[in-house]
Formats: C-alpha cells, sequence, structure tokens
C-alpha cells in the first residue's frame, strides 16, 4: 500500500511541473508579441493663392511620398499613391484628400512630402510632374534650391489616436512658396502648414464696395494675420521676392461678387488685410483696408463685411 501512495504522489508531482511549464512558468516559454497601436491620418491639401501673372492656368506639383517623424526618426509611409494635382483647383476653401494613412499612435509635429521637381541648377525644357502652366499652353519646370529627395517639411501639431481617424489638411501656401528669379525661372520653396480639420473654423467674406473696382484691371487679395502681428513692413517685397510673408493664409476676391473664403483657421483673434493689385502682371499696388480682432472659433464660420471705401 505505501508502494502505490508513493506512486500516487509521483504521478501528481510530475502533472503539476506539466501544467507549471504549459502556463508560461518556464524558462523556455516563447514571449507574447506586442504591436504598436495605429490609427489613420485622413490627409487632405489646400492652397493659398499666388501673387502670379494673370496668364498662368496651373501650379502643377507632384507628391511622390510622404514620410513622418516619430521618436527622432523619419519614416516613409508605405501605404501612400503618389499624386500630380493643380494647386490652383484648390483655394478658397477647396481641397483634395490625398489618402488614409495609417501612423503609430503618439504626437506630432510635422510631416515631410517628397516633391518630384528637378534641383536648382538641373537645366531641363520641361517637367511633366511639377511645372506652371500658362494660356498658351507653355510650361515651365518648378526648381527646387535643395531637399527633392529629402523633402520638406509641413508643420503643425495633431495627434494619432489608436484605432481613432484624424482628418488633417495640409495649407500648401503657394503665395508664399513660389520665387521668380532674375532669370526668369521658377523655384519652389514650400510653406506647408497643418492644421486639424475639426479644431479650425473659416471666414467667409464679402468686399462690399467691389464694384468700385476694374475687374479688367484690378484684383484684391485678404491677407489672415494673427492679432497684434501685423506690420507696414509686410507691404514691402523680403528678399525672395515675396510681400506680406508673415500671413498665416490668403484669399483671392472674387471680383464679380466681391466674396472670399479664408479656411482652415485655428481658434483665435486675426487681423484682415486686403490689398490691391495689378491684375495683368501682379503689380502690388496698396493696401485698402484693415479689419481688426476679427474672432474664429473652431467649427464655425464667420462672416465678414469689408468696405475698402470707408473712412
Amino acid at each position: 500500500m505505501k508502494k502505490f501512495y508513493k506512486l500516487i504522489g509521483l504521478l501528481l508531482a510530475l502533472t503539476m511541473i506539466t501544467l507549471i511549464s504549459g502556463c508560461g512558468g518556464g524558462s523556455s516559454s516563447t514571449p507574447t508579441a506586442t504591436t504598436t497601436p495605429t490609427g489613420i491620418m485622413s490627409l487632405s491639401i489646400t492652397d493659398a493663392p499666388p501673387a502670379l501673372p494673370e496668364d498662368v492656368t496651373e501650379v502643377n506639383i507632384a507628391v511622390i511620398g510622404i514620410s513622418y517623424n516619430h521618436n527622432g526618426e523619419w519614416i516613409d509611409v508605405e501605404d501612400f499613391t503618389p499624386q500630380t494635382f493643380n494647386l490652383l483647383d484648390l483655394d478658397n476653401g477647396r481641397s483634395l484628400h490625398l489618402g488614409d494613412l495609417v501612423l503609430p499612435a503618439g504626437h506630432y509635429t510635422e510631416i515631410r512630402f517628397l516633391l518630384a521637381a528637378p534641383e536648382k541648377g538641373e537645366n531641363p525644357k520641361d517637367n511633366p510632374d511639377c511645372n506652371i502652366t500658362f494660356a498658351d499652353g507653355s510650361s515651365v519646370p518648378l526648381f527646387v534650391p535643395s531637399g527633392s529627395s529629402s523633402g520638406f517639411k509641413a508643420k503643425g501639431p495633431f495627434d494619432i489616436i489608436a484605432n481613432a481617424k484624424v482628418e488633417v489638411t495640409a495649407d500648401f501656401d503657394v503665395h508664399k512658396s513660389i520665387v521668380v528669379t532674375g532669370n526668369a525661372k521658377y523655384l519652389l520653396k514650400p510653406v506647408i502648414r497643418i492644421v486639424v480639420d475639426e479644431l479650425s473654423g473659416q471666414i467667409n467674406g464679402t468686399v462690399v464696395d467691389v464694384a468700385d473696382y476694374n475687374a479688367s484691371t484690378d484684383s484684391l487679395v485678404v491677407y489672415t494675420y494673427d492679432e497684434g502681428t501685423y506690420d507696414v513692413s509686410e507691404e514691402n517685397e523680403n528678399s525672395d521676392g515675396i510681400r506680406f510673408p508673415n500671413s498665416i493664409s490668403s484669399a483671392d476676391v472674387n471680383m464679380t461678387d466681391g466674396s472670399f473664403t479664408l479656411a482652415f483657421l485655428g481658434e483665435g483673434n486675426y487681423t484682415l488685410v486686403t490689398a490691391q493689385y495689378d491684375y495683368v502682371d501682379t503689380t502690388f499696388t496698396a493696401v485698402v483696408d484693415m479689419e481688426y480682432n476679427v474672432e474664429v472659433l473652431m467649427r464655425e464660420t464667420r462672416t465678414v463685411d469689408i468696405n475698402t471705401s470707408a473712412p
């Protein structure tokens, strides 16, 4: 009988060892794989209108890749489909959806666009990807000073939440991004800001005395500044030949009905600066109106009337 109990005890001990080993208690157990939580950035692009001659019909941009900075490392987005588009189709609140991109959850302050543009110093006769096209059908390539292979940064904070989608718009400000050199070459120095759509608002405005202008010779542009940041020196060209270089955004005024839209603005107070240009050659004429403390609230539209004839 004693031998029988000893045998039962031995079998119980062996069973317990097997159970402990099977539950991961042994040193040879396989560790459980961990995955980084991800979310979706639904990315669109828009444009603030450029001060270009009236015979310019297209500003074509080819985005061939996008990368993001995660924990100090630039990583290419694997599921991005290259796209070519005309930025002049994307002003006054219009935008183009570039895709839903899967990113690791976390806080971001910038992404990077890789463009199919020739480097400054190269001399291609044309570029089917990044170019400026004129009314007569001719086109000239858009050159970049440097970085066609490393890309151009778009700055602005946003958060990717695990298993959620955030809608983000990149404002490609052509007004500040295209430089015309002395030898009639067009350089592309992209100025791109990132805006979270649900945290932004917009301004729908009207220049009520637009009939006082000659639509065949005059054009009006409304520039947006953070309240208190505008200075009259903004009217002068900077080293790149750009006026109003520190504006956040801008909009062309419809010279028929006076309407304009300033979209994708963060919540806050703004100064609106209305400038008059020669329609044909884009020569700057004067600042014809200033509107102060225009409040924009997120997910709301502010209506503004501008009277450039008012004292």
